[in-house]
């Protein structure tokens, strides 16, 4: 499965870039090597997944935390939202729904054209 990052994801993990500046690498080491079956499957295909930050030094649990969207049509992962731990305790699952829809919306664009 390939990453693939929607512009929506992007604006956030810009954000988070100013002040982590190794969060993209370290997001796509832990895509490149995610065992799904190890992660917290959330429903359909969404999974939460933990991410070790370079950059604060306290291991997985007090990194990142992103929800992962597999599309299965194209081979897919696609993150649908990132945060810090140690900034967000957890997401709601309004706001979970809300990128949900967002990124599905982009990648219907993406993929129909």
């Amino acid at each position: 499965m390939k990453p693939y990052f929607t512009e929506h994801f992007k604006r956030q993990l810009k954000k988070l870039q100013k002040k982590f500046p190794h969060i993209r690498e370290d997001l796509l080491i832990k895509i490149n090597h995610v065992d799904l079956s190890h992660e917290v499957h959330i429903g359909e295909s969404v999974y939460k997944i933990r991410i070790k930050s370079r950059d604060m030094q306290k291991g997985s649990s007090g990194g990142f935390r992103s929800y992962l969207l597999l599309y299965r049509l194209k081979d897919l992962l696609v993150p649908l939202t990132i945060y810090a731990k140690n900034q967000k305790e957890t997401i709601s699952e309004e706001d979970l729904q809300n990128h949900v829809c967002e990124t599905i919306g982009e990648l219907l664009e993406l993929f129909q054209h």
